[in-house]
Formats: structure tokens, C-alpha cells, sequence
């Protein structure tokens, strides 16, 4: 009998492939750009985000192996004992895929989009928001309902919250351009 390809080994496939894919984006354009200290340019945060989904889907493919080889078919052609072995159903690599399509609309967004930056500000506190939080507020809101998040208070305060954080994280407190 021939054997499958677990599902877990395409899925870090794949997330290998676009962890890549944002690491090259971010040397390739930090090497192009203005900015030569890495604390200050906009390019060490997909950099850092390659990284941790370059390894995290390597360690995923990892345990897909050793699924995979904890699985073998014994000599009787038998099955083991406790078999839990998922094959690839489409269904699950075509949600990945949307996954990865959501992100590129995410970057396309960052790229075109083009938002003046508006600075809102409450008593003391001043807040500047541009591409960056329009686009990353659509994301994240697509994202969650494609992930089955269905109370509207959660889809619209997880996003706006978490874009908020970020935003005042990294321009506010650690001075790093975001896009």
C-alpha cells in the first residue's frame, strides 16, 4: 500500500515556503533601502516574523515525520495499534492556501493603500495612524471570521485593540517606521 504525505509535513511546506519568501522580502528591501540600522528600519519585523515561521513550520514538518514513522505499516500489511495518522485532505491544504492568500492581500494592502498620516490628539497623548493600522485592522477582522470568530463585539475589538498595541508599541515606545 502506498503511504500518504501526512498533512502536517504540507502544511510546514508551506509555511516554510512563505516563511521564506518574508525573510528575502525583508534582507532583499532593507538591503535596498535609505535605513542601514536594523533598529530603526520598518524591515526587522517581517524579518523577525520570517524567522519564528521558518522554524516553527520546520519543527511542524518534523513532527509530521515522526507521525508519519510512528505509523509504519507493519509486515502483515496491518495497521499498528493507536493509529492516528490524518491523510491530506484538500480541504485542510485549501485553508492553508486561503491563509496565505489573505496574507498577500494584507501586503498588496500595506503597498497600495496609500492613507495620510493623521495625528489624533487626547489630552497629553498624541496618536498618529496611517496604511498600517487601516490595513492591519482589515486583516486581522478577515483573518478571525475566516477563522470562525462570529460575535461582532470580538471582531471588531480584537483588531482594533491589537492594531492600536502594535502601533503605539512600536512608533511610540521603540520609535520603529511601520509602513
Amino acid at each position: 500500500m502506498k503511504n500518504k504525505i501526512h498533512s502536517l509535513i504540507v502544511e510546514g511546506v508551506l509555511f516554510c515556503g512563505s516563511g521564506l519568501g518574508l525573510l528575502s522580502y525583508s534582507l532583499i528591501s532593507y538591503g535596498k533601502s535609505f535605513n542601514k540600522d536594523w533598529a530603526q528600519s520598518p524591515y526587522l519585523f517581517p524579518l523577525l516574523v520570517g524567522l519564528a515561521m521558518t522554524g516553527l513550520s520546520i519543527w511542524l514538518a518534523g513532527e509530521g515525520i515522526q507521525t508519519m514513522k510512528k505509523e509504519a505499516v507493519d509486515l502483515d500489511g496491518r495497521r499498528e495499534a493507536g493509529n492516528t495518522k490524518k491523510p491530506i485532505i484538500w480541504g485542510q491544504i485549501s485553508e492553508v492556501l486561503i491563509a496565505l492568500v489573505l496574507c498577500g492581500i494584507y501586503y498588496l494592502l500595506l503597498v497600495s493603500l496609500k492613507i495620510p498620516y493623521v495625528t489624533i490628539g487626547i489630552f497629553s497623548f498624541m496618536y498618529t495612524f496611517s496604511t498600517f493600522e487601516v490595513a492591519t485592522v482589515i486583516f486581522l477582522a478577515a483573518m478571525m471570521a475566516f477563522m470562525g470568530v462570529r460575535k461582532l463585539p470580538i471582531l471588531l475589538l480584537v483588531p482594533l485593540g491589537t492594531t492600536l498595541f502594535l502601533s503605539i508599541a512600536f512608533r511610540t515606545l521603540l520609535h520603529v517606521l511601520l509602513p
